[in-house]
């Protein structure tokens, strides 16, 4: 199976998206840009998590359950998941974890939590963008634990990059780490890379991808082809 994947997409949930960014339509964009394998990633929480995965089923998309987790250290870390109970176990964790600072909608704008029809269900009431109480070290044990990938978003990125949060990019069980589409591989070190889009807007959705060849879409042979490259 040949798997052209987005694995970096913030649904309007997230503050810094659009609000045009709802799970139908961003499922119905990545047919239209020729993905066949998406996640969804919003800001610690997978609120929008169960309608995303509706949607995919009805439209055979597949796809995997997420969240771009700020660590304590204040890197971005993606938390791939193949289960949505999974995925939403983590996501509570890591949303009870945030501090208790409230979302300021007239500063940075709602975070909707909708349903596969787009109707709006309430909104996260803590501010997504804050650092989690998860330190990258704990994040690895949580998310294998729980059956899941870990990695590094962005590291090239002199914002909330691993490499810039911490001067280094740390020895740990990553199961990749992902690049911006210049990125320089010599950053990667000896893991694997995935380029995504980190789209908070349709039309840059799906604008950089990865290649993939498994056998059936699931998280440990996403885990085998990566480290066979």
């Amino acid at each position: 199976m040949k798997i052209r994947a987005d694995f970096h997409i913030h649904s309007c949930l997230s503050p810094c998206a659009s609000l045009e960014m709802s799970p139908a339509a961003i499922v119905q964009q990545a047919k239209a840009v020729g993905l066949n394998a998406i996640a969804l990633s919003d800001h610690n929480c997978g609120f929008n998590l169960p309608a995303f995965g509706k949607i995919c089923e009805q439209q055979g998309m597949n796809c995997l359950f997420g969240m771009e987790v700020t660590s304590v250290e204040e890197a971005h870390i993606l938390c791939l998941f193949d289960q949505l109970d999974k995925a939403m176990e983590l996501g509570e964790k890591v949303y009870d974890s945030l501090p208790d600072i409230p979302n300021n909608p007239e500063k940075f704008g709602d975070q909707p939590i909708i349903d596969e029809n787009e109707e709006i269900l309430g909104f996260a009431e803590k501010f997504l963008i804050s650092a989690s109480g998860y330190d990258v070290s704990s994040l690895v044990t949580e998310v294998h634990a729980l059956g899941g990938l870990i990695i590094p978003a962005h590291i090239d990125r002199m914002v909330y990059g691993i490499i810039a949060q911490l001067g280094f990019l740390p020895d740990e069980e990553f199961d990749a780490v992902e690049l911006t589409a210049h990125g320089d591989p010599a950053l990667a070190l000896n893991y694997p890379i995935v380029r995504n889009s980190d789209s908070h807007y349709l039309n840059t959705l799906g604008s950089t991808h990865t290649d993939l060849e498994l056998d059936a879409f699931a998280v440990e042979n996403i885990r085998s082809n990566l480290w066979k490259k």
